[in-house]
């Protein structure tokens, strides 16, 4: 079993720290992670990612998702994405993320107890996850409208089939 996120909840804080690739096919969990400490309260996260490397579409609709719901939140909150290097900086610049979320270098030295978020079953991502990411990205911003628009009308068609 590849272990690909790894958490750590207290009361003011989510930190997550991203292992390896970060995709549709593993993203499940971590999408079922962030809807169960939104419904506990949770406004703010910090995602690690340097071990992470690559990282999808569908994980980083997931991540505007989240930001986005923050941004809506009257109590404030925040999402910070720490230690993104090369591509993984690039893509998130390009698709704007870096606007909605506090983009740092910063490095965690807490030595904190990290559990696996256990893949469970179903650790790909469903249809309708895959949709609400893209549908997500699309929405940031003019530039990811054009870009994910045929994904998002392609699950749309294969939706009402």
């Amino acid at each position: 079993m590849d272990i690909s996120y790894r958490v750590h909840v207290t009361p003011d804080r989510a930190f997550i720290k991203v292992l390896n690739k970060a995709s549709y096919l593993n993203c499940e969990p971590l999408r079922r992670f962030f809807e169960e400490q939104n419904k506990k309260g949770q406004k703010r996260y910090i995602i690690d990612f340097e071990n992470c490397s690559s990282m999808d579409s569908t994980f980083l609709g997931i991540l505007v998702g989240v930001a986005l719901g923050i941004r809506k939140s009257a109590d404030g909150g925040s999402i910070s994405l720490l230690n993104l290097r090369g591509r993984n900086l690039e893509t998130v610049c390009n698709l704007g993320i870096h606007q909605i979320a506090e983009v740092s270098s910063e490095e965690v030295r807490d030595e904190i107890q990290l559990e696996t978020l256990a893949n469970s079953s179903q650790s790909h991502a469903k249809s309708e996850t895959i949709y609400k990411a893209h549908k997500a990205l699309m929405n940031l911003n003019e530039k990811n409208r054009k870009v994910f628009s045929d994904v998002v009308s392609y699950l749309d068609q294969k939706n009402e089939e």
